[in-house]
């Protein structure tokens, strides 16, 4: 049986393959020892190393050598991910910053079984969430997450572009939601059915709505969402400022999801 923290990576996997089939400037690679991909933008989200496994064989710190080195030379800003769970977890972060690259920071992965969940939402007067079912809908979902994740320019529109191409069409793998604050939009999450797992993402608040328990509230619409269409869980990567909005949702953390950027 998997683990959870292993079904927290494989749920990030799962969609940055589709991410990557859905991009022509997009490459997913997946090879024994390592599942990545690339692409000619200017940011460590579109180029990354999301799992390395296999430290002990025989030519592990000559192959992390030639990844690096094959993302160096693109010139371009990468990010290797390292997961608490994984038993060389230790040994691969000294490799990586032998090979020069930069701890920038830690995700918790956070999941919460679904089996008997409920929640009870505060009220917040005025707020209703919709589903984005059109492409002419995705305005909503640019002016709200775009903004939050630091994706301007050609950055911004090939993140558009991908959650467009997967998120809307009747058997959609994505799900995005906007939730309205007074028929203005002021948040939005996507969720990921993959399989029995239910993958949260993209949960963003415009500035000047935050503090109001709208991300909380539209992350709880979408987990009843994926719960009556089957999911048994729930899973999630979260901020340090979020873990405590996730708890009391029910979320419990996992794994430790170390990021190294090149």
């Amino acid at each position: 049986m998997i683990s959870t923290p292993e079904l927290i990576k494989q749920n990030m996997i799962h969609i940055m393959k589709l991410m990557s089939d859905s991009s022509p400037r997009m490459t997913y690679v997946k090879a024994p020892q390592v599942v990545r991909y690339e692409s000619d933008l200017a940011h460590s989200l579109f180029n990354r190393i999301i799992a390395y496994k296999g430290l002990q064989a025989e030519d592990a710190l000559s192959d992390i050598a030639s990844i690096a080195s094959h993302y160096k030379s693109s010139k371009l800003p990468f990010s290797w991910l390292n997961w608490s769970h994984d038993s060389d977890a230790a040994e691969l972060a000294s490799v990586l910053e032998e090979q020069g690259l930069k701890k920038s920071g830690h995700s918790p992965g956070m999941a919460l079984s679904l089996e008997d969940w409920t929640y009870q939402a505060p009220a917040i007067p005025s707020f209703v969430i919709k589903p984005i079912l059109a492409n002419s809908e995705l305005s909503w979902f640019k002016e709200i997450a775009l903004p939050a994740f630091g994706l301007q320019g050609e950055l911004g529109d090939a993140f558009t572009q991908v959650n467009a191409v997967l998120g809307i069409g009747e058997h959609a793998p994505l799900r995005h939601y906007v939730g309205f604050l007074d028929g203005r939009p002021a948040g939005v999450v996507t969720a990921f059915q993959d399989g029995e797992t239910l993958g949260i993402y993209n949960v963003a608040t415009s500035e000047e709505f935050r503090r109001r328990g709208i991300g909380s509230a539209l992350t709880a619409h979408a987990i009843r969402e994926g719960q009556a269409a089957g999911s048994k869980q729930a899973v999630l990567q979260s901020s340090d400022m979020g873990v405590s909005v996730y708890r009391a949702l029910g979320f419990k953390e996992e794994v430790i999801i170390d990021f190294y950027i090149g």
